[in-house]
């Protein structure tokens, strides 16, 4: 497989790892209240007080503020391995660039690159008319329809399909309920 990136140089990890360390005593600073709640606390050194990271309610402060990163980790992963997919990436580079495997990468990103063949389908039944897709940002296969009524719709957000089948099936099921009705009476 050819290289797609370099690999950061360890100087290039430790910037990373200075800037993100920099980020959350920032907000661990802004957060703390140091020393029993007074906030008029004098950082200069010359006075031989000590920086507020020395107390136990700055180390907590620091705690919560890294209570963010990981969700936030994990909505950019998603984020960005999703566009890679779009952009022809498969899973085997997902999981290295991820340093995991190409199942776990399969598993963490489940329709993050489209199938082979995610050709749109079209069905015409009971008089109407669906189209099935590969709805790329949720992953799933999805559906929109006319029955031969005219009502209209399509699958909903929540409710993609894991694969073509069952959103032809779903969309097969609102065409046939959805027939027209021509009583005589």
């Amino acid at each position: 497989m050819a290289d797609v990136y370099r690999e950061p140089t360890p100087d290039q990890l430790q910037d990373l790892h200075d800037a993100v360390v920099d980020a959350l005593t920032a907000l661990a600073d802004q957060i703390s209240i140091p020393h029993g709640g007074r906030l008029d606390v004098d950082l200069d050194p010359a006075s031989g007080m000590t920086h507020p990271m020395n107390t136990a309610e700055w180390q907590l402060a620091m705690l919560r503020a890294l209570r963010e990163v990981d969700p936030l980790t994990q909505v950019l992963g998603e984020r960005w391995a999703r566009t890679a997919g779009v952009m022809g990436a498969t899973y085997t580079q997902l999981g290295d660039a991820a340093g995991i495997s190409r199942q776990a990468a399969t598993k963490r990103w489940p329709g993050a690159v489209p199938p082979k063949d995610a050709s749109p389908v079209d069905i015409e039944t009971a008089g109407g008319t669906a189209r099935v897709f590969y709805d790329q940002a949720s992953g799933t296969w999805a559906w929109m329809g006319q029955g031969a009524n005219g009502t209209s719709t399509e699958s909903e957000d929540d409710a993609g399909h894991g694969t073509s089948e069952a959103a032809a099936a779903a969309a097969g099921a609102f065409l046939a309920a959805n027939t027209t009705t021509d009583e005589k009476e």
